[in-house]
């Protein structure tokens, strides 16, 4: 990881936002008729975005969180950047809608990038 320290308070939002989107689109795919491994899966997953946005909702610094916290960081952004990616249709949005979703979406590989380094 290059430093912990070039990430600012607006990465800082990127990253909730992402765990946010992630979060959401799982309590979405919870509501579906799932099977208990993919159910239970979930579940943890969701549980664990959610203890990690808690923690930056609380301190919003990387450096509050653990190493495995940081992982789960970057699969967040994974996840926010494969949301955009199955989602964005340029037929529903006008083109200032298409440019902040693509910075949103460039933000989270950055961060993602930032993480894996």
């Amino acid at each position: 990881m290059k430093s912990l320290a070039s990430v600012t308070d607006n990465d800082i939002e990127t990253i909730k936002m992402a765990l946010n989107d992630s979060i959401s689109d799982m309590t979405s795919e919870l509501k579906k008729e799932l099977g208990p491994e993919q159910k239970n899966t979930l579940i943890n997953y969701k549980e664990k975005y959610s203890r990690v946005f808690d923690k930056l909702k609380t301190n919003g610094s990387m450096y509050a969180l653990m190493e495995t916290d940081l992982d789960i960081v970057a699969s967040g952004l994974n996840d926010a950047i494969e949301l955009i990616e199955d989602n964005l249709t340029g037929d529903d949005l006008d083109e200032e809608e298409s440019e902040e979703i693509l910075g949103y979406k460039n933000d989270c590989q950055r961060l993602v990038d930032l993480l894996a380094s």
